[in-house]
């Protein structure tokens, strides 16, 4: 097992740190000090490695665009309607960031911070320790915290993700995730890619994708992806995805919610998680500037990556029955997601 430390680059004054952790199977995994950045999820390809995320090469161009792509999320994922909520018996009026509701944080939230970070080592794991102290001067939410993001790699191949929040003088909220996007493919499309997701039901959401309470069940729709489908042929007729699954993570910790795979090269990633959500979501066209790494330069296209957050349902502190998100005043709330690697061939 190793860890290895770079000087990566600068961003708006701040030092970026990638720090890469190894397995003894020869896969790794990079993340930047930045956002906590998941920068890169490498597996042996022959005399080489597959990066199995989208990625960049530097810091700024994960913010020239608005699709948070491989950043860390919070502290609270997906939309709150309105930005309001209530909390200790007050109204609480959150920063409004998109169609005047409150997304993924805020325009302050987790993705825009540099964060400190330190490693550890055992015999099995290599982890990545990042933490911030977060005010609500900082990003305009109740509440100051002590937010753990930890990032492990161990010799089974799988990515384990651990938030956690240390409350202060008052309640506030805590919902996180990593906006992750993948492609197993050596194609620039996801038409080689089949998804299962462990779901019967999705959330219906209004014309601002704000949820409305109602569950719906997928049985005949293009959601339904509870046996393996072709993601491109699904997104097709579905016209992209910006959905939230009700998957019973958080019942059955053990289990799978989701399983991504490419039918092409076998590459495959089993995902846990130990909260209700899964949120599905691939993006549109990025400006033509910007060129993924891992693509040696070719521009991105629609379709190219699929995210795949786990969190607990959207807009939970203002809809019924969706999950508890508040970290009470001086109290410790923590998560969990696991992305699995294998070859099904």
């Amino acid at each position: 097992m190793d860890i290895f430390r770079k000087n990566l680059d600068t961003y708006q004054g701040h030092n970026v740190t990638q720090i890469t952790l190894v397995n003894d199977n020869g896969v790794e995994i990079s993340c930047l000090t930045m956002g906590a950045i998941w920068q890169a999820f490498n597996v042996p390809d022959g005399d080489g490695k597959k990066n199995l995320l989208l990625s960049f090469d530097h810091t700024k161009d994960y913010y020239t665009n608005a699709q948070n792509i491989c950043k860390s999320i919070g502290r609270v994922a997906g939309r709150i309607a309105g930005g309001k909520c209530e909390l200790d018996g007050q109204e609480v009026q959150l920063p409004q960031n998109e169609n005047g509701n409150m997304l993924h944080g805020g325009p302050n939230g987790f993705s825009t911070l540099n964060w400190n970070y330190t490693t550890s080592r055992n015999n099995d794991s290599v982890s990545v320790i990042f933490q911030k102290k977060i005010t609500e001067k900082m990003d305009d939410f109740p509440g100051n915290i002590l937010a753990t993001i930890i990032f492990t790699l161990d010799n089974d191949n799988k990515v384990k993700l651990s938030y956690s929040a240390l409350g202060g003088a008052k309640d506030s909220l805590f919902n996180p995730t990593n906006h992750v996007y993948f492609n197993l493919s050596d194609r620039q499309d996801l038409s080689s890619h089949e998804l299962q997701i462990f779901s019967d039901a999705t959330l219906e959401t209004n014309d601002k994708n704000i949820p409305t309470g109602r569950v719906v069940d997928v049985t005949g729709t293009p959601l339904d992806f509870r046996e393996f489908r072709n993601l491109k042929a699904a997104a097709d007729e579905n016209d992209g995805f910006d959905d939230a699954f009700v998957v019973s993570g958080a019942e059955n910790k053990e289990e799978p919610i989701a399983i991504l795979r490419d039918a092409d090269s076998g590459r495959q990633v089993t995902i846990k998680s130990d909260r209700n959500a899964l949120v599905m979501y691939n993006m549109p066209e990025l400006d033509t500037e910007i060129k993924f790494a891992r693509d040696l330069g070719k521009s991105a296209i629609p379709g190219e990556g699929i995210a795949l957050e786990a969190q607990t349902l959207p807009d939970a502190i203002n809809q019924e029955n969706f999950g508890d998100i508040i970290l009470p005043k001086n109290g410790k709330r923590s998560y969990h997601i696991e992305f699995a690697y294998d070859n099904f061939k």
